[in-house]
């Protein structure tokens, strides 16, 4: 891959992010109200004597933002591409599928930094809860897992969309929150009834929700739990590429590509 053509990638999302009101609303603004409706419940739940429990939502919300945006960062902006009929141009010019993915990847885990880090604050700010008592280790390792499964989930979803066409564009922005309630986001894997308890434990999510409320309650490091979280979501992104790629094979050789842009 060649860094000239993934800057440029990349100075485009940045010109796009600056100048589009809707994605300032998606990827900061929209993200900043649910912290904060999520914060007056945990205060409210807090307020209940379940502190803890309390901490383990709010925790739940802050950190499920990198997911959220990394996925819609590579989704939603290849929907921009697309909507503004520039996508069959960008690959006129000698750029590679893998480096335009890559850079809306690291546009996206800019993005999701940026918006944990204004997330914490406004946390620590309005409802004093410091996140960093989660330890930041353990925080980088949540970062980790989150934004390599939501690169996957995103290159599945772009697929799904190249293939089968802009109908299924609200894929891009809706998907990502049903595997929310999946992954256990606000409270233990035992919390969730037996048959769904099977499904979130193939989820990388999972189990970094997990290690982050250890990491909050008992301020230690869970390694098998952030292993197994690191490895299932490589394996999630191994199987996305290659879905990616047998969808993106198909569409252009049935002329869906470029019809897309229609």
């Amino acid at each position: 891959m060649r860094w000239r053509h993934i800057r440029g990638v990349l100075l485009q999302e940045m010109f796009v992010t600056i100048h589009s009101l809707e994605v300032v609303v998606d990827v900061f603004i929209f993200p900043l109200v649910n912290i904060f409706i999520f914060g007056l419940i945990s205060a409210y739940i807090a307020g209940n004597d379940q502190v803890l429990a309390a901490h383990y939502v709010f925790l739940g919300m802050l950190l499920w933002q990198v997911i959220a945006i990394t996925a819609y960062s590579v989704t939603v902006g290849s929907m921009w591409n697309i909507w503004s009929r520039n996508m069959s141009n960008m690959f006129i010019a000698p750029l590679q599928v893998r480096e335009y993915i890559f850079a809306q990847f690291a546009s996206g885990c800019v993005k999701a930094l940026m918006l944990l880090v204004m997330g914490s604050l406004f946390s620590a700010w309005l409802f004093n809860f410091n996140v960093l008592e989660v330890g930041l280790l353990n925080l980088a390792l949540v970062f980790l897992v989150f934004a390599l499964f939501g690169f996957a989930l995103a290159l599945v979803i772009l697929g799904i969309i190249f293939r089968f066409g802009t109908r299924l564009a609200a894929l891009s922005w809706s998907l990502p929150w049903l595997f929310q309630p999946l992954a256990a986001a606000f409270f233990p894997i035992e919390e969730l009834p037996k048959a769904l308890q099977a499904v979130a434990y193939v989820l990388p999510p999972s189990y970094a929700f997990e290690a982050a409320r250890n990491g909050l309650a008992y301020h230690v490091v869970d390694w098998p739990l952030f292993a197994a979280g690191v490895i299932l979501a490589l394996a999630y992104c191994v199987a996305s590429v290659v879905v990616f790629k047998l969808f993106l094979k198909k569409s252009k050789d049935i002329g869906q590509f470029a019809r897309n842009e229609a």
